[in-house]
């Protein structure tokens, strides 16, 4: 099939370091590499992408903010067909698979006009998620323009389960299939030695490492993580690869704390540095706080387990059927410092039993759970062959 890969999300750049930038080359690579024709439409990011398929990367806009970066985001939705149009005469998609953006409806116009399948790919309701954590202003525009989207799709699919009752209670009708989040395999097919790990990245040899990845934003839980560590022995310390709004408040915290020492920042890395990051820790983190409305389907996490780290994380939302059978991860109360730490020190007096289990985890995420297979999943939903997988 050809797939037309649609991102207008200004946030989301191609190449860029964030998950959902990560997320969106991987599924469209998988696609590529299950042998269909992909094109994809995103914003273009900083320095060369390659990614093996045909892209039409567009220019982004600058950054505002407030209301201003609400009325940017609007005009370049509304620019978005004109743009595009040229290059998709000449593609003739089959499918337009469309990431749910802010203010976006456009993924049904372009599907009608070349008479294809049109999917939505959710990973939040950004209408909800923006007016919580940014304070949006057009919030009654943006949650019409996400009901239309999400109402005349063909299909919708979403990362996890919570994300898709949330789909089916805001717009009911079309049907909803759940695929998680992936790994790329490749990437984490054959891992460098710890040692070698630590020096590379300047990691003392001498201590315990534990490890996060990721943006530092508020609803990551970073903050529980140092909270944690002011009561874990001192040969035990944290490693931060990432960067974000909250790394300042880590910062003054670590040092109230009495842990910023032990406490060291890598800042942002290149996603091909990961496989070195998690081969140099000792035990990975995802200390997500105690969030009702948690919904994601993190992607840190599936990495951590294909790179075969012993994982504490949070017991919540898809990560409670996820890590239940799972080898080598340890779930703990969310939100709660204490058990976090508890957790870690069970793991951490174990380490090497925890390193075999971890292992076997490896080999079952890089089986089951690879982006191929997740490819996989939306085409044969698409075509109609996995009718079971779906739900209204």
């Amino acid at each position: 099939m050809r797939i037309a890969v649609v991102c207008a999300d200004l946030g989301i750049r191609v190449p860029g370091p964030k998950g959902a930038s990560l997320h969106l080359q991987a599924i469209s690579s998988a696609f590529a590499g299950l042998g269909h024709e992909v094109l994809l439409v995103a914003v273009a990011g900083h320095g060369d992408a390659t990614l093996g398929h045909q892209s039409l990367l567009l220019p982004h806009p600058g950054r505002t903010h407030g209301l201003r970066r609400e009325l940017r985001k609007l005009r370049f939705m509304a620019a978005l067909p004109g743009r595009i149009q040229p290059t998709l005469e000449g593609f003739a998609p089959e499918v337009v698979y469309e990431r749910l953006s802010l203010f976006g409806a456009r993924g049904r116009a372009i599907a009608d006009r070349f008479d294809a399948v049109h999917v939505v790919e959710v990973n939040a309701l950004l209408a909800r998620e923006d007016a919580q954590w940014r304070g949006l202003r057009l919030a009654s525009l943006a949650r019409r323009r996400e009901h239309a989207a999400l109402s005349h799709a063909d299909l919708r699919v979403a990362v996890s389960d919570e994300v898709a009752r949330a789909v089916a209670d805001v717009a009911p009708g079309p049907r909803v299939l759940v695929v998680p989040n992936g790994v790329d395999a490749s990437t984490f097919a054959a891992l460098p030695d710890r040692d070698g790990a630590r020096a590379q990245l300047g990691l003392s040899p001498e201590v315990v490492w534990l490890g996060f990845s990721g943006a530092l934003r508020p609803w990551h839980g970073l903050d529980r993580a140092v909270d944690a560590l002011a009561h874990l022995p001192r040969h035990i310390h944290l490693v931060i690869a990432g960067d974000g709004p909250v790394r300042a408040s880590i910062i003054v915290q670590a040092r109230s704390r009495g842990v910023a020492d032990r406490v060291r920042f890598l800042g942002q890395i290149a996603h091909s540095t990961m496989p070195t990051f998690l081969a140099a820790i000792d035990v990975a983190l995802a200390p997500y706080p105690d969030a009702g409305d948690f919904a994601f389907s993190p992607l840190k996490v599936y990495e951590y387990l294909a790179a075969g780290v012993p994982t504490v994380a949070s017991d919540i939302g898809q990560l409670h059927d996820l890590l239940t059978a799972m080898p080598g991860a340890l779930r703990v109360v969310a939100g709660d410092a204490v058990a976090l730490g508890n957790g870690i020190l069970h793991v951490v007096n174990d380490l090497a039993a925890w390193r075999g289990a971890a292992t076997m985890a490896r080999d079952r995420v890089l089986a089951d759970h690879s982006w191929e297979r997740r490819a996989e999943q939306i085409i044969e939903a698409i075509v109609g062959r996995d009718t079971h997988a779906l739900a209204a």
